[in-house]
């Protein structure tokens, strides 16, 4: 456990460093604003889903596996129309509600938040099942997010969702769809990942390249005058995300055959709440939904759980 507090001291550094370092590039003048947009969409696109290809692959995958990622999946769909009718309440700036709903919908439950509070927890059982949680979020982002990212915003043509949907699912930026799919053909007819991945950690170089860049994208969009007009819409987040979240994920929870208390039942739950994702701030990039308020969005929100919601969590499920 120590080598994992280490880990996730170690990200949570990296993060922050980079946040800063993007940050004061902008502010010296290195670098444009655009270079962020850049280099998120590349992290987007060929990051996330690269990690999430290596990590579903080395997954031994059993067809039992599938009720917590389907479940993961059914309350982004509870959070959809949730975050849609608090968008008119937020804001009524079309962009804004897209992004707002994209903050909404998304969480950060991978390896940068869900998934190392859930180790912390119960260890590496609780680190596997966080993984699995994600098996679907990829084709989910491709299929759904973007569609409705590309219907709220303002440089695509407005199009029925059926035909945005399509159009999502053959754009290039999509490539983590097919990826993904590969990647759990592969585990379930057992195919053994090169044996390469795990003696060079192969992920872990991915991880540690891929959220500083990621961080530092947000770093070189984030313009402090920018987040105290966005006080609506940061309290509008964080009613959604950790009180509505919450509560969508106990009831989903109840539903299933885990017994309260179980280690699947609240691994569930405790992803239901976590921050708003950080894809979520490439996918407004992406999208040109308002993506110098996304990183607003994204830097409070976060924080916002460390300091308030992350204590709790530690105390009632530890």
């Amino acid at each position: 456990m120590p080598a994992m507090v280490f880990q996730f001291g170690l990200i949570g550094s990296l993060m922050v460093l980079a946040t800063a370092a993007g940050y004061l590039v902008r502010r010296l003048r290195y670098l444009p604003q655009r270079a962020g947009e850049i280099i998120m969409t590349v992290v987007a696109v060929f990051g996330f889903p690269a990690v999430s290809f290596l990590s579903v692959w080395g997954t031994r995958l059993e067809p039992g596996d599938i009720l917590l990622p389907a479940m993961a999946v059914a309350h982004v769909l509870v959070m959809l129309p949730l975050s849609l009718v608090v968008s008119r309440w937020a804001s009524k700036d079309r962009s804004e509600r897209g992004l707002f709903i994209l903050a909404g919908v998304l969480g950060n439950n991978g390896f940068t938040m869900g998934a190392f509070v859930l180790y912390l927890l119960y260890g590496e059982q609780g680190m596997g099942l966080g993984n699995l949680y994600l098996l679907f979020f990829i084709p989910l982002v491709v299929v759904l997010i973007y569609p409705m990212a590309r219907h709220y915003s303002t440089a695509s043509p407005s199009l029925p969702m059926g035909r945005l949907m399509w159009r999502s699912v053959l754009d290039w930026r999509s490539i983590g769809l097919p990826a993904t799919a590969s990647a759990m053909v592969l585990s379930l007819l057992g195919v053994p990942r090169p044996w390469a991945v795990a003696q060079w950690h192969v992920v872990d170089i991915l991880i540690y390249v891929i959220t500083p860049l990621a961080f530092f994208s947000i770093g070189l969009r984030l313009h402090f005058s920018r987040v105290l007009p966005l006080w609506r819409m940061l309290a509008a987040l964080a009613v959604v995300r950790f009180f509505l979240g919450a509560a969508a994920g106990v009831g989903l929870a109840w539903l299933m055959p885990w017994p309260a208390g179980d280690l699947r039942w609240n691994v569930f739950v405790i992803e239901a709440f976590v921050p708003t994702a950080v894809i979520g701030v490439a996918v407004a990039g992406m999208f040109d939904l308002r993506p110098r308020e996304a990183s607003g969005l994204f830097v409070c929100n976060t924080l916002t759980y460390l300091v308030a919601v992350l204590p709790l969590v530690l105390w009632i499920f530890g």
